[in-house]
């Protein structure tokens, strides 16, 4: 599998994964409030972010990719006023959006672009650092912040939850 095509598939495959743990937090956490508005402001620690900035960001990274790829800008999100059905929907569109993307322009990863940090020069470095070294790491933890924001508020998830991309090459295996 080409690079650029692996990158967008592990983004989508844990996407799917955030999905399906933010579904069950909906189902499973805080039955008396419909609306997830405890939710909308957890966080780990004081000095980090609540969980609709964590999933704005794990999504961000696929999204700054895809933008990468395609030469187009990135849609904003208002984390701030996002309901608990903002935060799914917005995750399934990124899904939706990497599963659209058939042209991986692999000759991204050799070519040079651009990292452009506030307060810092700009950056020119390598798509495939770019992905390995700045995305890949931002969205995993975003991801993993998400997920444990969750857990912390007591979603019974654990490391197969967290790992659930393996479930269709464990199938596969055990069938044969």
């Amino acid at each position: 599998m080409s690079t650029v095509k692996r990158n967008l598939d592990i983004y989508r495959t844990r996407l799917v994964t955030l999905q399906n743990i933010l579904g069950r937090a909906e189902a499973e956490l805080y039955p008396d409030d419909p609306e997830k508005k405890t939710l909308l402001t957890a966080q780990l620690a004081d000095d980090m972010l609540p969980l609709p900035n964590q999933i704005w960001f794990t999504c961000r990274q696929a999204e700054l990719l895809l933008g990468k790829l395609n030469g187009t800008p990135v849609k904003e999100f208002e984390s701030d006023k996002a309901s608990f059905a903002d935060l799914k929907a917005l995750v399934a569109e990124t899904i939706a959006r990497l599963e659209a993307q058939t042209d991986t322009k692999e000759d991204f990863a050799e070519g040079k672009t651009t990292l452009e940090l506030p307060g810092f020069p700009t950056l020119s470095i390598s798509g495939q650092d770019y992905i390995d070294e700045w995305l890949t790491p931002n969205f995993y933890f975003h991801f993993v912040t998400a997920y444990d924001i969750l857990r912390a508020k007591g979603l019974a998830i654990g490391k197969a939850d967290y790992m659930s991309h393996l479930r269709p090459l464990l199938a596969a295996a055990a069938a044969g």
